[in-house]
């Protein structure tokens, strides 16, 4: 099977893990930047990135907000697999032809 073949048939996959790392370093960058905000008005130190990671704040944020989410993006994943890429009797196997005129 080529390299072309395993793209195209895990497009969807490869597609919505992409967004998923993107929002999910846009949250870790938001959250770090608030919370060494909050630190700082507090007179507290200031978090590291590698501090933050590991932070209580950080982990109360990502499964808060994250928590339906991950089962929403998790569930349309599997079950794109299952029924698009691993072939359901609505649909063209992924190989064939597609009918540009419908």
């Amino acid at each position: 099977m080529s390299k072309k073949n395993f793209f195209y048939r895990n497009s969807l996959s490869i597609v919505l893990l992409i967004f998923m790392i993107i929002c999910l370093l846009g949250q870790f960058l938001t959250g770090w930047k608030t919370e060494n905000k909050e630190l700082a008005e507090n007179g507290k130190s200031l978090l590291s990135i590698a501090e933050y990671i590991h932070s209580g704040h950080f982990i109360q944020a990502t499964f808060e907000n994250w928590e339906s989410e991950f089962l929403a993006v998790f569930s349309l994943v599997v079950l794109s697999i299952w029924l698009r890429e691993k072939g359901s009797p609505e649909s063209k196997p992924v190989d064939a032809a597609h009918d540009e005129n419908a």
